[in-house]
């Protein structure tokens, strides 16, 4: 007899929707009886999106609102034995798009006036929003007895839609501090404050008078405050692992693929979901929507990625000269993501602030923290978004492409092949996409070959130099050296001269050099050479 499937709540951010429903849930809420019973008042968490942050913004607000029956069979039962009901205003700045100042302002106007009415106070549109803030908050500690929650979620959602014009954004990030500047002065009236947004890049102008905040971000308490542990995912969420690996199965056999059994279903969940650090405990934190996505749908795909691409950040990295291979390894301190910047001028802290990079490694004696990409998900949905950036519409696509790569992988094309083929790429490509230069079309390589799913790295280390590519496939490993208005000859000598084949001395396969010239007078490859370097 098949087993019944669990109930998901994808995209439903409601803890009474969830709890009342019996749909899936990973028990967070010994994290929030910790964070609600220390000694502090005002807390921040910066996340990605889709990591569930308006979840626990609910979470809290029922918590708070003393809806015992919702936290019956969790943790928090039977640590809460008082739960007081206090008077919370929730404030989301996600529900607009804020590319006019007439839509900021009608939408938070709009959510002070709900909330007016909610508690009986007159609508006060004459005021301004730090007058009608103090205003509410004072009221209603007065009405209730009872001091005031105030959880505001995705405060940076108006700084993130005009990040592309400094003016409107100036003009947004007075409001947003207009109407959170009360916050501190209320003290005597307020029980907790806790905000949440993607980014921290505008946190210390936006909140210059709530100085106060406890920032959760990198607190190793409360790493797991968002998201789901390995441990969680193993435990609380076995039995959908089960089923997914049934599902896999099923399709594997259809399509005459290897068996695949709950080991290898648990090996695939974390090489296309886990990965993300947020503490020096490195503690391995998944993707919450894609992992309940994938139970739900039955497969493992790219979910996360699809619901956002990063436009804005890979123009701000083609502004700053910034390739993809080099975001992989990038050392920075904390520090980094503190700056108070208005606009995203470093996209580092933007990428890791929205889930593109995350913390790798710790080098103490350097007190730095390395940065590369989480899982496979966004590795190649980031590269996937480079091809399009560089290639838009020009060059056919990103199927043509990847159906290429598929018959030079399965040997149905040989190597020469493949090579005329990437000369036509190129030759199709926009003149003005970027300046060229060597370490451009390295790049675009690169990223070309990561969105179609090859096994491949940039600029790997040897004993004495860096090779610009190693191309892994199924028969052979191919070293691509590539220069600009230079010689293809040249290019195969340097792979030969600095020994890059001894990188795979352990290796069964052949390893093949192939060196790249690409010319700035016809911008695509000018030649090609091809010499084995190791035998397998």
């Amino acid at each position: 007899m098949e087993t019944p499937k669990r109930g998901y709540a994808v995209g439903i951010q409601e803890f009474d929707w969830i709890r009342e429903r019996n749909a899936v849930y990973v028990d967070k809420t010994a994290l929030v009886y910790k964070m609600v019973n220390t000694n502090a008042k005002y807390f921040f968490l910066s996340r990605p999106r889709r990591f569930g942050k308006s979840l626990l913004v609910d979470t809290l607000k029922c918590y708070f609102e003393g809806r015992k029956d919702l936290f019956e069979g969790l943790a928090m039962a039977s640590l809460e034995k008082e739960w007081k009901k206090f008077p919370v205003i929730r404030i989301d700045l996600s529900v607009g798009k804020y590319y006019r100042l007439e839509v900021l302002t009608a939408t938070i106007s709009g959510i002070l006036r709900r909330l007016e009415r909610k508690w009986g106070l007159p609508e006060r549109d004459d005021l301004n929003f730090n007058e009608r803030m103090t205003e509410m908050i004072q009221f209603i500690h007065k009405k209730t007895g009872m001091p005031v929650v105030v959880l505001v979620d995705e405060y940076d959602a108006p700084m993130l839609d005009s990040i592309n014009k400094p003016e409107l954004q100036d003009q947004i990030r007075e409001h947003i501090r207009n109407l959170f500047s009360p916050l501190k002065g209320e003290a005597e009236h307020l029980r907790f404050v806790f905000l949440t947004g993607i980014s921290k890049f505008s946190q210390l102008s936006v909140f210059s008078e709530l100085n106060n905040l406890q920032n959760l971000t990198f607190d190793p308490q409360y790493e797991a405050l968002c998201g789901i542990t390995e441990e969680e995912l193993l435990t609380q969420l076995k039995p959908d692992i089960e089923q997914l690996a049934m599902h896999l199965d099923e399709m594997a056999m259809r399509f005459g693929m290897p068996h695949v059994d709950y080991d290898e279903t648990v090996r695939r969940l974390k090489n296309t979901y886990d990965g993300y650090h947020f503490s020096k405990k490195f503690t391995d934190i998944y993707n919450p929507w894609s992992l309940i996505n994938a139970f739900n749908m039955g497969d493992i795909q790219n979910f996360w990625f699809s619901t956002g691409t990063p436009t804005s950040l890979v123009n701000i990295l083609r502004v700053r000269d910034i390739d993809m291979p080099e975001l992989e390894g990038i050392h920075c301190r904390l520090d980094r993501f503190d700056a108070p910047t208005e606009r995203i001028t470093d996209p580092i802290p933007a990428l890791f602030q929205s889930g593109y990079l995350t913390l790798k490694a710790y080098d103490g004696p350097e007190d730095e923290y390395i940065l590369g990409f989480p899982n496979e998900e966004v590795y190649r949905g980031f590269a996937n978004s480079l091809y399009q950036y560089y290639c838009e519409e020009y060059v056919g696509s990103r199927d043509n492409i990847a159906r290429i790569y598929r018959e030079f992988r399965d040997g149905t094309i040989t190597i020469q092949q493949f090579m005329q083929h990437l000369r036509q790429f190129f030759s199709a490509m926009p003149y003005d996409v970027s300046n060229k230069n060597e370490r451009h079309y390295q790049s675009v390589l690169y990223a070309l070959l990561v969105a179609v799913g090859a096994d491949v790295s940039a600029e790997v280390r040897t004993a004495i130099s860096r090779m610009d590519i190693a191309l892994r496939m199924p028969k052979a490993i191919y070293i691509l050296e590539l220069k600009y208005d230079g010689s293809s000859e040249d290019a195969v000598e340097q792979v030969n001269n600095r020994d890059y084949a001894a990188s795979f001395a352990f290796d069964k396969r052949p390893v093949w050099a192939v060196g790249v010239n690409f010319s700035s007078t016809t911008r695509t490859i000018e030649s090609w050479e091809i010499r084995e370097m190791k035998k397998g």
